[in-house]
């Protein structure tokens, strides 16, 4: 990633759409007004561009503001496995050191993102209690979460794999829209911004797998999809097929 750019942030932090969401979420608007020295660089990425690369050595993590984000690795055969979607709110990496990380970071839409330097993250945990009790609820709800998802998608037959994944997606965006007005898509609680390959390689099927799964679901009445849209028409249905939301 090049990050050598000398944007700085012109927004207040106070009036950032994701705020809310965010890792300064549960800040004080004093502490929030004290961050924005804190952060290094306000960068925009047009879709399809890669920002980290998989074993790639970064010194730095990334705050979406804006846009949608995969996550995954490549496997030796060269196709891929997305294990995540970031989406605005959400914060990758988050390490207090430079260290070489086991994913790529790729943007599907276009995407505006926060930079902050991994030695700024350690004088925020130092200096932010705030911040810091933050940031160890995150990453502990984002591990459960994953845990979660992948139980969830890999115990599934690809019909099942798909419904969970839809609600999955289709959730998280609508809670943004909801508590983040200011939010690029929140005009629009039926965005979706993964195409039939994403799907496939987020839920580990062929792309006519999956486009043989979605026809049916169109079929059936269960839902109505066209590019980066889909409504869902018959939620009972998908719900039952997906078996969403998973028993605790």
């Amino acid at each position: 990633m090049n990050c050598n750019s000398n944007n700085k942030i012109s927004d207040n932090c106070l009036s950032c759409a994701v705020n809310k969401l965010s890792v300064f979420g549960d800040m004080s608007e004093s502490d929030i007004k004290s961050i924005k020295g804190f952060i290094d660089k306000k960068r925009h990425y047009t879709k399809g561009e890669t920002i980290i690369d998989e074993h790639e050595s970064v010194s730095f993590s990334l705050c979406v503001n804006s846009g949608y984000l995969i996550l995954g690795s490549y496997l030796p055969d060269g196709s891929r496995q997305i294990y995540r979607v970031a989406l605005p709110g959400d914060s990758i990496g988050f390490s207090h050191k430079k260290e070489q990380v086991k994913y790529f970071v790729q943007a599907i839409t276009d995407v505006d993102v926060c930079v902050i330097n991994n030695n700024t993250v350690r004088d925020l945990v130092t200096h932010e209690p705030s911040f810091a009790l933050r940031l160890i609820e995150i990453l502990s709800n984002n591990s459960q979460d994953y845990q979660q998802y992948l139980l969830n998608i890999g115990r599934k037959d690809a019909a099942q794999s798909l419904a969970y994944l839809i609600l999955d997606l289709l959730d998280k965006i609508k809670n943004i829209s909801t508590t983040c007005a200011k939010n690029s898509h929140a005009e629009s609680e039926d965005f979706f911004p993964l195409n039939q390959e994403d799907m496939a390689d987020a839920v580990g099927l062929t792309k006519v797998h999956v486009s043989r799964v979605i026809s049916q679901f169109k079929k059936d009445g269960i839902i109505k999809c066209a590019h980066k849209k889909m409504e869902i028409l018959d939620r009972d249905e998908l719900v039952r097929i997906a078996q969403y939301p998973p028993a605790n």
